[in-house]
């Protein structure tokens, strides 16, 4: 009966056509581009910026913690960025079993698998370099070394220098909106700890305990919470200009939208900083062959520096440098999402079948097969890469601005 109206009318199946709909406009199409995860990026660069953290969902946290390696890279034209940001797998990802040389599983002396975190060569380069230290000045103060001491130290402090640039740092993020740029809805704002206690969070956290005590309410509440000021000035760090944020404040209880109908699209996204902040990856690698290649100092990278010229650079490797190049089709295998008419098999009927087709009246089709497979090949290579563009340090807590 819910599906008639007063004069009878089914509706049941236009219901059934807005549904579909829906779903198709809520699934991925494909990987999201660049300027796609671009977009759920809250980078805080103007004078003033307003920014609303959403509700946690079941089971998450107002303020995550996650785990990025700022490691050098080669960037197109050859040159190296410092602190290139790339997903720590050890510290993100579920643990794996332990394998033995054989690939087996090991067991302990219960019976059960051994779980060991996933592998990161960024942080097997980060142990193998501490490893390098000299284990003899361990409980002994500088000011008790003697010369020789103090030149193992000297040492020491060297591996320990470059050791740094590749361990993994902790992170927060922050779910919400950017109330400058609402036409992107749900956006991350990600920043680094701040081991002097002096960083972003350091800042935020006062300023949200202080709303909660005052109005008693939840800071994130979609009907109670508040929208937050945030300061930006400039900064200066090892010769670097940066964005630094000059203070943050609350504006007072504020509905999240006075469109309900906006408000509960926001509400009920379920995007995790997980489907922004992605492991990096060429064409035809693996996240992990990724950053093996870049702890060895070999990372492939897009050149883009001639405009006439845009490729994929793998240095050292020809061979997979010539592969993510070569755009391929293979036409013995069906793709993945292919679709067909939806009036091809109507329900309760059988499929049409066309039997009036014969040898004599199919005619010819004129078109060559090798001049399509020119046009094909003539065409010039799209696999750009669908990442986030990196760009050189700008701070300790923002250094990995995406553009």
């Amino acid at each position: 009966m819910e599906n008639q109206t007063p004069t009878g009318q089914d509706l049941s199946q236009l219901k059934s056509m807005f549904s579909d709909y829906q779903k198709k406009q809520s699934q991925s199409s494909g990987k999201k581009t660049g300027k796609d995860l671009l977009a759920k990026y809250f980078v805080p660069r103007n004078i003033k910026e307003v920014f609303r953290i959403l509700p946690p969902k079941a089971g998450r946290k107002h303020i995550e913690e996650a785990f990025f390696h700022a490691v050098p890279t080669i960037m197109a034209g050859g040159k190296t960025k410092h602190n290139t940001v790339l997903y720590c797998p050890a510290h993100n990802d579920a643990k794996v079993p332990k394998l033995d040389i054989n690939g087996e599983k090991l067991m302990d002396s219960n019976g059960n698998v051994l779980m060991v975190h996933a592998p990161c060569p960024l942080c097997a380069k980060h142990k193998t370099l501490l490893a390098k230290q000299d284990p003899s000045l361990k409980g002994i103060k500088k000011e008790n070394m003697n010369d020789m001491q103090l030149k193992v130290k000297a040492k020491n402090d060297e591996i320990w220098n470059e050791a740094k640039k590749w361990q993994p740092n902790k992170y927060y993020i922050v779910r919400g909106i950017d109330k400058g740029q609402e036409k992107d809805g749900i956006k991350f704002w990600r920043f680094k700890h701040n081991y002097k206690n002096q960083g972003t969070l350091d800042k935020l956290l006062p300023i949200l305990e202080l709303f909660m005590t005052d109005h008693q309410a939840d800071f994130s509440d979609a009907m109670t919470g508040t929208d937050l000021n945030i300061v930006m000035t400039d900064s200066e760090f090892n010769g670097h200009v940066y964005k630094a944020i000059s203070a943050i404040s609350a504006k007072g209880k504020s509905q999240l939208h006075q469109d309900k109908d906006v408000m509960n699209v926001w509400l009920n996204d379920d995007i995790t900083w997980r489907d922004v902040f992605l492991p990096k990856k060429a064409p035809h690698t693996t996240p992990y062959e990724f950053l093996e290649m870049v702890a060895g100092g070999t990372n492939p990278y897009w050149e883009d520096t001639d405009q006439t010229n845009k490729r994929w650079v793998f240095p050292g490797r020809p061979d997979l440098e010539e592969k993510a190049n070569t755009r391929t089709m293979n036409l013995d295998t069906e793709e993945k999402n292919f679709e067909q008419a939806s009036d091809l098999e109507t329900l309760g009927k059988p499929q049409v079948n066309i039997n009036n087709i014969t040898p004599e009246n199919v005619g010819t089709y004129t078109d060559d097969a090798t001049d399509v497979g020119k046009e094909a090949a003539a065409e010039q290579v799209s696999n750009a890469p669908e990442t986030i563009a990196d760009t050189p340090a700008t701070g300790e807590d923002y250094d990995d601005l995406p553009f």
